[in-house]
């Protein structure tokens, strides 16, 4: 098995365990609904009971012990933390205890000529409703099952079996429980969707994590790829921050990476990462762009643009205008996602070297944007700008010719 393929294929099962993570996360969280549902539904029989004179009690202490499980219930889950196993089981042994409950409740019903099929159909279709937000679909089918297991003994033990309406009701139950099942996958797929894109848009345009997420997790599998990289670097940021507190750095680098990530974000490009005051940003993966070259240069020109504006708005607050460097270059880079915890869409390789290097030139040259020959080239006519230098790069045998842009 080669490196790339086993890469593949644990970047894959990571995606898959996240997955289940997100799942048990929305499970735990519909169960605190349900757990708050379950109360709602005690009290209304328990309403209803006692304006009926019906209670007896039995009855009321089963009632008062199911109260006390639904109260531990929802203390129990509001304080726990989502598992994947115990999202698993937990929900199961819970059903199996609504049902015993609900099941005995009927049962002593039937011995006080106080019972209704209809009630304990109703009762036993809400504890269906329960599964719709639990894990898997073996919840759903054990809610049915149950129901229908509990409304054939409850009936039977009250001489009250009709065939037909039995048969009527456990297919209501079943109709139900497909509902629900078919409610649960949309719901855990959206919620799993909603929670994948969200870590996309972190670092990559909206319409490109949409393509990703339909493309499925192969999309975002190591590859070699020939890309343009971008970075850019705020100049005098040490002697700039020296007389700000913590706080107002801070506030100021997320102001500026804030805007700056539209811009890339804008050109469907991908912000790699953030470097202190500096920026990585690349165009050409995940997506396949064949003009990777090009929207990297207009962004590097939006960039300038939107400097300009926050410098404008600086100005009105009496601060210090920021200066940047930004250089480009094309080149081929690995990519692919990077870490387990927090991971990220990252380039590896030489180019993401020269990129660096060409924006460290800026400075010595006296420009704001420096473009390497290689993009260059790929630029479409007319190419507004100029041949600047050749420059040895440390690291590469042959110099690297260096292109301009006039400001706009």
């Amino acid at each position: 098995m080669t490196d790339g393929t086993r890469g593949t294929q644990i970047a894959a099962l990571e995606a898959q365990r996240n997955e289940l993570r997100t799942r048990a996360d929305g499970a735990l969280d519909g169960e605190r609904r349900a757990a708050i549902a379950r109360i709602v539904m005690v009290a209304m029989f328990g309403v209803m009971s006692n304006f009926g004179g019906e209670s007896t009690r039995a009855m009321m202490m089963i009632g008062a012990a199911y109260s006390l499980f639904s109260i531990t219930t929802l203390l129990i889950v509001r304080r726990r933390t989502a598992t994947i196993a115990g999202s698993m089981w937990k929900p199961l042994v819970v059903t199996l205890v609504d049902f015993v409950f609900v099941t005995t409740m009927a049962i002593i019903d039937t011995r006080t000529s106080g019972f209704s099929p209809g009630q304990h159909a109703i009762a036993s279709a809400i504890l269906i409703s329960f599964s719709i937000a639990r894990m898997t679909m073996w919840h759903v089918i054990a809610s049915v099952a149950l129901a229908m297991a509990s409304y054939v003994i409850v009936t039977t033990q009250a001489a009250d079996a009709e065939t037909q309406t039995t048969i009527f009701i456990c297919g209501g139950y079943f109709v139900i429980g497909v509902m629900t099942g078919l409610s649960q996958r949309a719901v855990v797929r959206m919620f799993a969707s909603l929670r994948q894109r969200d870590n996309l848009t972190r670092f990559m345009p909206q319409q490109v994590a949409d393509r990703i997420i339909a493309a499925g997790h192969g999309a975002l599998a190591p590859v070699e790829r020939e890309v343009t990289v971008l970075f850019s670097d705020i100049r005098g940021f040490t002697s700039l921050s020296e007389g700000l507190s913590p706080r107002e750095v801070l506030h100021m680098l997320d102001d500026y990476f804030g805007r700056m990530s539209h811009v890339v974000k804008g050109h469907d490009g991908v912000v790699g990462k953030f470097l202190g005051d500096g920026l990585l940003a690349f165009w050409g993966v995940p997506d396949r762009l064949d003009d990777h070259a090009a929207r990297a240069v207009r962004a590097a020109r939006d960039m300038r643009r939107v400097l300009a504006e926050l410098n404008a708005h600086r100005a009105t607050s009496g601060l210090a205008p920021l200066e940047v460097g930004i250089g480009i270059h094309t080149g081929n880079v690995a990519a692919g996602m990077l870490g387990q915890v927090q991971a990220e869409y990252t380039v590896i390789g030489d180019a993401v070297n020269v990129a660096s290097r060409v924006e460290g030139l800026t400075k010595e040259h006296g420009v704001d944007l420096l473009i390497s020959e290689t993009t260059w080239s790929q630029l479409p006519e007319p190419r507004r700008g100029e041949k600047l230098a050749s420059a040895e790069i440390r690291g590469r045998k042959a110099p690297i010719v260096l292109y301009t842009l006039p400001p706009d």
